[in-house]
């Protein structure tokens, strides 16, 4: 008997991208689209479950006609993308990947960053993807993550102190360190084979991986 695959929600978000990452969705995954993240699932030629938002960026003409449509106020307290993710959650996902949630204004962004911290608070995981750009969370505990071809690998405190980090397999390592929210050590390591390992003990950990146009050696 074989295992079961976890089921993923696609959100497409509005921040600008020029290039789009491919997706590919696998059978009974869900496809939402908020506001005018709608165009970029359109260019990928997949066709969503529900489009969400307030569309004051996608006008009433390119909305598409076969698929549901959630529509809010643009008075309201959630954002668009918010909107989006607490759709899927009363749906069931509890794995989610968010295109379009990095770049543009950076209020979006930073939301996007507490849209995740949501998600954690119930359960559920999310990523953070932009043109040249991804985000997660590394809660307590231990995980690997693979390296990305010239990116930059960086962690940041997203609680008053993150305790017990450890890195391995970066060029910057740290052993049973202590990362705080008001001071970037953290950032513009590189992984350094094929694979970093990061522990941590208490707190809650960003990871980004990021990419420049023109890529350095060094800490910027």
């Amino acid at each position: 008997m074989g295992i079961e695959k976890e089921l993923t929600c696609y959100i497409f978000a509005g921040a600008p991208m020029e290039f789009l990452p491919p997706v590919s969705p696998e059978p009974g995954d869900l496809i939402l689209c908020a506001d005018g993240g709608y165009r970029y699932a359109k260019a990928l030629g997949l066709k969503p479950d529900y489009l969400v938002g307030d569309f004051d960026t996608l006008p009433e003409g390119e909305i598409p006609q076969d698929s549901q449509i959630r529509r809010h106020p643009i008075q309201k307290d959630d954002t668009d993308t918010m909107l989006a993710v607490k759709l899927g959650l009363s749906l069931g996902f509890r794995r989610f990947v968010l295109y379009g949630a990095i770049g543009g204004r950076l209020d979006h962004t930073i939301a996007n960053v507490q849209t995740l911290l949501f998600l954690y608070a119930r359960g559920a995981e999310g990523v953070l993807i932009g043109e040249r750009n991804e985000a997660m969370l590394h809660p307590p505990g231990r995980r690997v993550y693979p390296a990305r071809p010239d990116s930059y690998f960086s962690v940041f405190a997203l609680t008053t102190a993150c305790k017990g980090v450890c890195l391995e397999g970066v060029e910057y390592p740290l052993q049973d360190a202590e990362l705080t929210a008001d001071f970037p050590l953290g950032v513009s390591n590189h992984i350094t084979g094929e694979q970093a390992t990061v522990t941590l003990a208490e707190g809650m950990l960003l990871l980004v991986f990021s990419q420049d146009r023109h890529q350095s050696g060094g800490r910027a």
